[in-house]
C-alpha cells in the first residue's frame, strides 16, 4: 500500500478487492519475504545534508523580532504602506491552495 502527500492510503496497483492475489503477485512476494531478514538502510549524502539543514533550522526563531519591530516603528511613524493588490492576490492564492488540498 502506498501513501500520498496527504497521508491517505492509495491501493497498490494490480491488487484485487476480493483478497485474492492478482497473477504475478505471489511470485513477487516470495523474494521480498526472503530478503526481509537481511534488509539494511543506508542514508545518502543528500539525506544527511537535509538532516543537517533541518536541525540547523530548528534553532531559528519562528518570528523575526527585528522585522516585527521595524514594521511596528513604520506604522507608528505613518510610513508603512499597504498594497491592497498584493494582499488580494495572496489571499486568492491561499484560498486556491486550500481548495486544491481539500479535493485530495
Amino acid at each position: 500500500m502506498k501513501i500520498d502527500n496527504s497521508g491517505k492510503p492509495i491501493a497498490a496497483t494490480g491488487s484485487s478487492r476480493t483478497g485474492k492475489a492478482a497473477p504475478g503477485e505471489a511470485k513477487q512476494a516470495a523474494p521480498a519475504a526472503n530478503a526481509a531478514s537481511g534488509d539494511s538502510v543506508e542514508l545518502t549524502s543528500a539525506s544527511l545534508k537535509l538532516s543537517a539543514i533541518e536541525s540547523s533550522l530548528g534553532g531559528q526563531p519562528v518570528i523575526d523580532s527585528a522585522r516585527v519591530n521595524e514594521i511596528r516603528q513604520a506604522i507608528a511613524e505613518g510610513k508603512f504602506k499597504i498594497n491592497p493588490d498584493a494582499i488580494a492576490d495572496k489571499l486568492v492564492a491561499s484560498v486556491k491552495e486550500l481548495l486544491a488540498n481539500r479535493k485530495d
